[in-house]
């Protein structure tokens, strides 16, 4: 399954990018998957779903311990009542396509997030919506690792921090459902585990360097700039499948 040795340039590709998404997800609560996700998957397909999920909580956990007193608990709760359902398709579909198909999806699930994000596409919050949410983002992680952009179109008016605190707690239960998931249908082994110890160095600079990124959040190009890096990851993913 994927590579066994990976080349120096894999390599410096698996640390760039896993330190930009891990920058974008400790700023805008979002981005690692979004981010990375594509080159990752481009390179190992292993690394979607079960490796970006786990590192996700590298930052998710900060996020969810910092921003506690920010966190829009009565979105937390709805989502978890969705959240069973999109795992549970998300599972199914996983144990039934190829790693070119999940890689695909990933490609596909980047680029139409990042772009719908870029055209301001935005959805009504009612309590039904957050709990079809929940399903979206349950479903998205279980196939591709990629929960943020689910979230972000229902919740992409809330401040920075509650963003942070909200989508870290809803990702905390996400990743621990999907990995028992995973390991009970032995889609997660030794072999993911291996490729999470070469993203933990890069997860853990993004991490550092994101306290100093923070304060550009209010800066008008921030945001789009981290999406369009998704956007034209994802394309490009898409492209490698495809041609």
């Amino acid at each position: 399954m994927g590579n066994s040795v990976l080349t120096p340039l894999e390599i410096l590709v698996i640390i760039g990018f896993s330190a930009a998404g891990a920058i974008s997800q400790g700023c805008l609560g979002i981005g690692l998957a979004l981010v990375a996700g594509p080159a990752l998957v481009a390179i190992d397909p292993g690394f979607a779903p079960g490796p970006l999920i786990v590192v996700g909580q590298v930052v998710g956990i900060r996020n969810v311990i910092v921003e506690r007193s920010h966190t829009d608990r009565q979105a937390v709760r709805r989502c978890a009542f969705g959240l069973p359902f999109g795992l549970a398709a998300g599972l199914v579909v996983l144990s039934m396509v190829s790693d070119e198909v999940i890689a695909l999806l990933v490609g596909s699930l980047a680029a139409a997030g990042a772009l719908s994000l870029l055209c301001g596409f935005r959805i009504a919050r009612t309590p039904g919506v957050e709990v079809a949410t929940g399903m979206g983002v349950g479903f998205s992680s279980m196939t591709a690792a990629l929960p943020g952009p689910a979230f972000v179109l229902t919740f992409s008016d809330m401040k920075p921090a509650t963003l942070r605190g909200t989508v870290g707690s809803v990702f905390l239960m996400v990743a621990v459902a999907a990995m028992i998931g995973l390991i009970a249908t032995g889609e997660f082994g030794l072999y993911e585990v291996e490729l999470i110890g070469w993203l933990i160095p890069g997860i853990l600079l993004g991490l550092g360097l994101a306290r100093f990124v923070r304060p550009l959040l209010d800066r008008a190009w921030f945001r789009p700039a981290v999406l369009l890096v998704a956007l034209a990851g994802g394309l490009a993913l898409i492209l490698r499948q495809v041609v």
